[in-house]
């Protein structure tokens, strides 16, 4: 453990994260058949509503079942690209496919490097610890498991399956591989994980402007991380410092990009469920430190940057999500200059749903903020801590680890909330159902329920990953435990 002078190091967090972990108190869980006894069979009344309940529910399953057995699931079949992948022609279709191994890749290597990680620092410690198995992976990603192998059963040729079984192979070889990689790599994790995402955009892109933000973007992860690795000042003379080398490098990097031909498949013609995930993953990875950059603001002692904070967040938080698409969609380019290019649908989409997350995210952080205690900040100070080393050190990491619930209820509500985007013309992955019951072979033909029952599947598989994985999180940093 570090002195008092010097402030709480990450290994300090880590360390007491694992502490809070192994001192919760074991669960004790029933056995079926006395959890029954004790939770629906424990009285009369308990007993009848059990009963009536319970026959309700399976009536209800029954006919849902036959149902859904008995339907005609044809125009899924017919649509599946589209509901996948949107309008990609059949020439290009080897983007998608590249850039979908290349990001399981990265998830693997990423998610089995901060792993072992982990696993390190909890040996050196001297606390229990053991390598996730493969067995208890698939156990919580069950449901996006199961949905993927139920969206791949309605291909018709053999190269769905083929990707799916690569992809799968590739987690499963960057998982190995993120874990037996040595210290110095693993340590830059989170810029590998963040550059192999780009570079899959940059793969579907090809050299188009988003090849280079792409670039740039890539540029941008790994020069903010070295830079920061460096002797600077500390405070925001350092933070400005270091972000601002990284942006100038990737600004050139992006410049030098552009100048290339167009040779890729623009994002603007991106649909389907890939479009969706790619939004929400943008929205969450720019929104997120956008946001916290906003909480801190609004408590900074510094007038102008306390009153844009508080402007931006109030303003955003009090308009709704579609009024802001649609004015980004139809009113904001009447602001660009003439000569200057209108930039694509999905590029403004982009820029409004980063803005709104960072919003209410910036109010999520607020809240954990206040829940710190005023002590503890006062402490640091008086230990000689700098203002910066307070925030990062003590204060944000117990504030996000406080509002952890309300953090991931706002990104799976960012998730649903891209269902907006057919508003302004964006055929994400609810839209698709429109297009596919307006073919001249269903037209008519009342399949929109069946299109419907697709789509929402897809959506309670990654939401509820989502909500479950922000359950095992809590119970791993011991939110709610003193």
């Amino acid at each position: 453990m570090t002195g008092a002078g010097e402030g709480l190091s990450a290994d300090d967090v880590a360390l007491f994260t694992a502490r809070a972990e192994a001192a919760r108190p074991p669960s004790q869980k029933l056995p079926p058949g006395q959890w029954a006894k004790k939770n629906l069979f424990d009285g009369f009344a308990n007993i009848i509503f059990t009963l009536v309940f319970g026959f309700a529910g399976l009536a209800v399953l029954f006919f849902l079942a036959v149902w859904v057995i008995d339907a005609d699931y044809e125009i899924v079949r017919r649509n599946l690209r589209i509901f996948m992948i949107g309008q990609f022609p059949k020439n290009e279709l080897w983007r998608p496919a590249v850039s979908l191994l290349v990001v399981m890749a990265g998830v693997g290597f990423t998610s089995g490097a901060l792993a072992r990680n982990a696993h390190d620092l909890a040996l050196e410690q001297d606390l229990p610890t053991e390598k996730s198995s493969w067995v208890s992976l698939i156990r919580r990603f069950w449901a996006v498991i199961a949905v993927v192998i139920f969206f791949v059963s309605f291909a018709r040729t053999l190269t769905p399956y083929l990707l799916v079984a690569g992809a799968f192979a590739l987690l499963v070889a960057g998982r190995e591989l993120g874990w037996a990689i040595n210290a110095a790599v693993r340590a830059r994790a989170i810029y590998i994980g963040a550059t192999i995402f780009l570079l899959s955009m940059l793969v579907i892109a090809g050299t188009s402007s988003l090849g280079g933000l792409s670039l740039g973007l890539i540029t941008l992860f790994w020069v903010a991380g070295e830079v920061g690795r460096r002797d600077l000042p500390g405070g925001v003379v350092g933070l400005t410092i270091r972000w601002g080398i990284a942006l100038v490098a990737a600004i050139v990097v992006y410049a030098i990009e552009v100048a290339i031909p167009y040779d890729g498949f623009g994002w603007e013609n991106w649909g389907g469920l890939h479009i969706t995930l790619f939004t929400t993953v943008l929205g969450i990875s720019l929104g997120m430190p956008f946001g916290i950059l906003l909480a801190l603001g609004r408590k900074s002692d510094l007038p102008v940057m306390k009153t844009a904070s508080v402007l931006f967040i109030e303003f955003i938080r009090g308009v709704p999500l579609i009024s802001l698409l649609l004015f980004s969609n139809l009113m904001l380019p009447l602001f660009l200059p003439i000569d200057f290019e209108r930039p694509a649908d999905l590029t403004l989409t982009i820029v409004v749903i980063t803005g709104f997350s960072a919003a209410y995210i910036a109010e999520i952080v607020r809240g954990g903020l206040q829940a710190v205690p005023k002590g503890q900040t006062e402490a640091a100070q008086a230990s000689g801590m700098s203002a910066g080393s307070v925030q990062r050190l003590i204060v944000l990491p117990q504030a996000l680890r406080a509002v952890i619930p309300a953090m991931v209820g706002q990104f799976i509500a960012l998730f649903k909330d891209t269902t907006l985007l057919q508003i302004i013309g964006i055929l994400e992955f609810l839209r698709v159902t429109d297009v596919a019951n307006v073919q001249p072979d269903f037209l008519g033909k009342g399949l929109a329920p069946v299109t419907y029952l697709f789509v929402a599947l897809g959506y309670w598989a990654f939401a509820y990953t989502m909500s479950k994985e922000s359950r095992r999180l809590e119970t791993k940093l011991g939110v709610g435990v003193r």
